[in-house]
């Protein structure tokens, strides 16, 4: 990879780690344990292809009898049971759970083969992207003599929902009929995968500690050969990411290839405007302490949160704060109401029929609770669900944008959504002079530009 190009890559990329050595290895646990995460992985794998192989010869035998002899004589075919099958890593965000897969891959010869569960969330989705890839070598593997693989099956806890309740059930017909290892990576517990949790190994990952992300850090801006970054800098990043070192990767770059004499804590709290828990507690305002349309309007106007994406946040949460059915109708209608209003924005370009978007998800799905309110006890507030399709997923021209960077890079929509595009924004907003760099490289026309400015320059 040439120089220029490598200049050009987001950190996260670049330095992401080619081998297990290579890893700050996040502590982790199974079944309340500590383990040591490279050489649990390494069995886990290692003996799947070994019983597997053995299992394939008895099969062989099996098969060879059946064919000759009637159906009350038929033997049954042996089968690894789910938990030598398949693994599950479950983590915050950024800890490294994908990385850690794609460094074991390459540790032992082997290919990846990847699934992002927010993407593709449906039993008829799943069993198409999956169910012949996990059975067999096809014709192509024999006639390359092709590597062995991983089946990766990355966010699974982004498999929820009605419509997709036969999900799960598929994902363990899957390992049954498997021939290859299946690691699953997720974020958080979901009940909903319960099932799932019954029958294989939960390896949970816990985030590096904060001398460990300081000193991946310090490593990162020696390679770049960047030396004028604060200490008080490099903490603030830090701690302000929780353990997510992804998210103080990308920091890191933005206000090292951006301004360096600007560098304050006011511009490293704006790199992450839609922070989790800026969210956590708009939502739970939103439901539990606004009760006029008023109220609903400076919340939503004083938060920095991006309106599809607070939407998304209303539209999930929902359930968890509105109990009566008869609430929850009209809470949906108004819900629906501003969903076609928003249509129409996009559509005709009428953006002064914006407010009114914002007083029916936000305002009017919270008036809807016209019972008294039960302010006591926990409420979970939930992620929302990511679409790779849909109104609210992205604008025209940020599916533009979305569709360029994953020519230069294979990521899945969410990371483009979540990582790459503020990312960008913050990079291209510090000087015109990135801007046009980060425009070039990922070729963009004058109306995709415009995607990454910031507010005050559009």
């Amino acid at each position: 990879m040439s120089e220029s190009v490598l200049n050009k890559m987001p950190w996260v990329e670049k330095y992401r780690p080619k081998s297990m050595s290579e890893m700050a290895l996040p502590s982790a646990k199974l079944k309340g344990h500590k383990i040591e995460l490279a050489e649990e992985l390494r069995k886990f794998i290692k003996t799947f292809f070994r019983e597997k192989r053995a299992i394939n010869q008895k099969n062989q035998s099996i098969k060879s009898f059946n064919r000759l002899h009637g159906e009350k004589e038929q033997k049954k075919l042996f089968k690894l049971s789910q938990d030598r099958v398949a693994i599950l890593l479950e983590g915050p965000p950024g800890v490294g759970k994908t990385s850690i897969v794609y460094a074991l891959a390459n540790d032992l010869n082997l290919d990846v083969i990847e699934t992002n569960a927010s993407d593709v969330r449906t039993k008829k989705s799943l069993e198409s992207k999956l169910t012949e890839t996990v059975k067999t070598r096809g014709i192509m593997d024999y006639l390359t003599q092709s590597k062995d693989k991983i089946i990766l099956i990355d966010e699974i806890d982004g498999l929820y929902g009605v419509a997709d309740k036969g999900a799960v059930p598929t994902i363990l017909t899957i390992i049954d009929t498997t021939q290859f290892p299946i690691i699953m990576c997720s974020n958080e517990y979901k009940q909903s995968l319960q099932p799932l949790y019954n029958k294989i190994h939960k390896l949970e990952i816990n985030p590096l500690s904060s001398d460990e992300t300081l000193r991946i850090i310090k490593q990162i801006l020696k390679k770049e050969k960047i030396t004028n970054v604060q200490e008080g800098i490099i903490n603030s990043i830090i701690e302000k990411n929780h353990g997510d070192l992804r998210g103080m990767i990308n920091d890191l770059q933005g206000i090292s290839q951006g301004s360096i004499g600007k560098l304050n804590s006011e511009l490293i709290n704006s790199l992450h405007r839609d922070s989790t828990e800026e969210i956590f507690m708009v939502i739970r305002d939103l439901f539990e302490e606004v009760s006029t349309l008023k109220q609903a309007k400076v919340l939503t106007n004083k938060s920095d949160v991006d309106y599809n994406f607070l939407y998304k946040w209303v539209n999930e949460n929902i359930p968890s704060f509105i109990k009566l059915n008869s609430e929850l109708v009209v809470a949906y209608e108004n819900l629906s109401i501003a969903d076609q209003i928003f249509g129409r924005i996009q559509k005709n370009q009428y953006w002064s029929t914006l407010p009114y978007f914002y007083d029916l998800f936000a305002g009017g799905v919270t008036l809807a609770q016209k019972s008294k309110r039960d302010n006591h006890g926990f409420k979970k507030v939930s992620f929302p669900r990511y679409r790779s399709t849909g109104m609210f997923s992205l604008t025209a021209n940020e599916r533009l944008v979305v569709e360029k960077i994953n020519k230069k890079y294979e990521i899945s929509e969410i990371e483009a959504i979540q990582d790459f595009l503020p990312f960008l924004r913050v990079l291209s907003g510090t000087s015109r002079k990135q801007l046009k760099l980060v425009s070039d490289w990922l070729e963009l026309d004058a109306t995709e530009k415009k995607i990454l400015k910031s507010d005050s320059e559009k």
